[in-house]
């Protein structure tokens, strides 16, 4: 009796505890990447000439260095747009797993709602930022699979076929745009579609800006991945992680949301921080 007890726990434990390590491990690399970029802008930005003008020569490397990854335009874009597709994938795979898109969507709305308003009294003015879209995306993808009755196969192929379309139209029309930007309305008020959506204007900011085209297409491919990749929702790569080397950045993956929205201000407050104990003393520079 106690044998057959204690095998059925078993067989339940891993159901209600197991996660796919090696999706964490990228989420949180990809998080800390970003973060990092974060923290070299705002050095170069927000606290370069108060940093040079102390003329303590460690620090002022610091802020050429911060200076010269800020305008490495080809290595920082590259990374970037790597970064962000991968997370864009990430999301949607996550879709594929979740109970309640729907949930998880109108959460990441009114957090981007938050930060939009916060950043416009902070003149950062983030208009539709990466949390922006990803709401967007994960609403989208919940409207797919509700019209798909929740058969995950339908939702999968439906998901394959509109994000492929998003990224070929979008290869499509930000060639035109290159060569042509008259092409394309002038009216900013569809910035959210795409950058093609500008048109011949220059007035348009937003201190982050990752619109639909084509962010999402890669959303919808990889919530298709998610069904193909994971049917039995378990990692592929079980024997890479048994030892565990992974959590440190698992970590930062499994609290990414969070950190999507709380880091930048937390980086600013850091680094005021040091400046008013070490490099600026008496000053926080940013206030």
């Amino acid at each position: 009796m106690n044998i057959s007890l204690r095998k059925r726990s078993n067989r339940l434990e891993p159901k209600s505890s197991q996660r796919i390590w090696e999706l964490d491990f990228l989420r949180g690399v990809c998080v800390l990447l970003m973060v990092f970029d974060h923290f070299m802008y705002d050095i170069a930005d927000m606290f370069g000439n108060a940093w040079i003008a102390t003329d303590k020569e460690n620090v002022i490397q610091i802020v050429r260095l911060a200076i010269q990854y800020i305008n490495s335009s080809q290595l920082r874009s590259t990374t970037q747009h790597i970064v962000v597709w991968i997370f864009a994938v990430l999301c949607g795979i996550s879709c594929s797993f979740s109970r309640s898109n729907l949930k998880r969507g109108v959460q990441a709305s009114i957090i981007a709602g938050i930060i939009t308003i916060v950043s416009y009294y902070m003149e950062a003015d983030i208009k539709f930022g990466i949390l922006h879209m990803f709401a967007f995306s994960i609403l989208f993808w919940w409207l797919i699979d509700t019209i798909c009755c929740h058969n995950k196969m339908i939702t999968a192929g439906v998901c394959m076929f509109v994000g492929m379309m998003i990224i070929a139209m979008n290869a499509g029309f930000m060639a035109t745009y290159k060569t042509n930007p008259q092409a394309f309305t002038d009216n900013n008020n569809l910035f959210f579609i795409g950058e093609f959506m500008l048109g011949d204007t220059h007035n348009f900011f937003s201190g982050d800006y990752y619109p639909i085209f084509p962010t999402t297409g890669y959303m919808l491919v990889g919530s298709a991945l998610g069904v193909l990749l994971y049917p039995k929702k378990k990692s592929l790569l079980p024997w890479l992680g048994k030892y565990d080397w992974y959590k440190p950045f698992a970590f930062w993956g499994k609290i990414a949301l969070w950190v999507y929205a709380l880091h930048q201000v937390v980086v600013v407050v850091i680094l005021a921080i040091i400046s008013f104990i070490f490099i600026t003393p008496g000053s926080f520079v940013v206030i």
